[in-house]
Parts: C-alpha cells; sequence; structure tokens
C-alpha cells in the first residue's frame, strides 16, 4: 500500500509540474489568460479524476459508472468556474482563472474523497495549496520579466489586429 500511495502522489506532482512549466511559458509569454497557476491546477485536477477511477477498487461495470460522473461533475463544474471569471478594462483583461481552476480541482478532490482515494485527495490538497501560495509571486515575477522584454509589445500587436 505505501508504495502504490507513493506512485499516486508522484503522478500528482508530475502532472502539477507539467501543467506548471506550460504555464511558465505562457506567463513569460505575458498571456493574461493562462498563467503558471492556471495550469498547474489544471493539469493536477486532471490526474486526480483519472487516478480516483483507477484506484477506485470498483469492479469494472461500477468503475465506468463512477467515470461517467466525475467526467459529468468535472464538466459542470466548468460552469461554475466561468462564473468565477471578471473581465476588466473593457474586457481586454480576464481575472480570476486561479480561483476558476481552483473550483475545478476542488471537484476533483471531492471525486477522489466519494471514491475514498485517500493519498489524491491529500496529495492534491496539499500541491493546489502550494501552486496558489507560491504560484502568485512567481507568476508576477515572469509577468514582470516578460512585460520588460517586449513580451507585452506583441501581445499589444494581436489586439490591435482586425
Amino acid at each position: 500500500m505505501p508504495n502504490e500511495w507513493s506512485n499516486m502522489l508522484i503522478r500528482l506532482v508530475l502532472a502539477t509540474a507539467a501543467g506548471a512549466v506550460l504555464g511558465f511559458e505562457r506567463s513569460r509569454q505575458n498571456r493574461a489568460i493562462m498563467g503558471f497557476r492556471t495550469l498547474s491546477l489544471v493539469a493536477l485536477a486532471s490526474c486526480i479524476s483519472v487516478q480516483a477511477i483507477v484506484h477506485s477498487g470498483l469492479p469494472q461495470m461500477n468503475a465506468d459508472a463512477a467515470g461517467r460522473v466525475v467526467q459529468g461533475v468535472l464538466s459542470g463544474v466548468g460552469f461554475i468556474g466561468a462564473g468565477a471569471l471578471l473581465h476588466g478594462n473593457g474586457g481586454q483583461q480576464v481575472h480570476g482563472l486561479a480561483t476558476a481552476a481552483s473550483i475545478w480541482v476542488a471537484a476533483a478532490m471531492g471525486a477522489a474523497a466519494a471514491l475514498a482515494v485517500w493519498p489524491l485527495l491529500l496529495g492534491g490538497a496539499v500541491l493546489a495549496l502550494f501552486v496558489l501560495l507560491i504560484g502568485a509571486p512567481i507568476e508576477r515575477r515572469i509577468r514582470d520579466h516578460a512585460r520588460s522584454s517586449g513580451g507585452e509589445q506583441d501581445r499589444q500587436d494581436m489586439t490591435d489586429r482586425p
């Protein structure tokens, strides 16, 4: 059991890190809609959701049904996340993506809890908290660098196009 738990936690960390790499690139390019925290949390939620079904110990028929339920929950939660998004400055800036991604992670952790996959619930909560607390200053630093290096000009060119 401990080896299985460590395997699950390694997968959570690797999924979060993979999302962070993409988020780093998006933040470095000063893309307002996707950043370090958002993509880290989306990757984490996906990993939690899939592993919750795989490690639930349910018979195949029940695992299929549980998979469909989790799929429906995660799709439906997207609408709640959309409500967390706020547009500022005439619709040019989007705020609240990390909150929307957090809602999605919370839904995935709820699915893991329902299936009693405790390492995913614990590991997901710790990693999500880490991304939210540590990710904000990292994201700001990356975006500040992007603004000072000309990334903002590339983005501005895109908004000026017809």
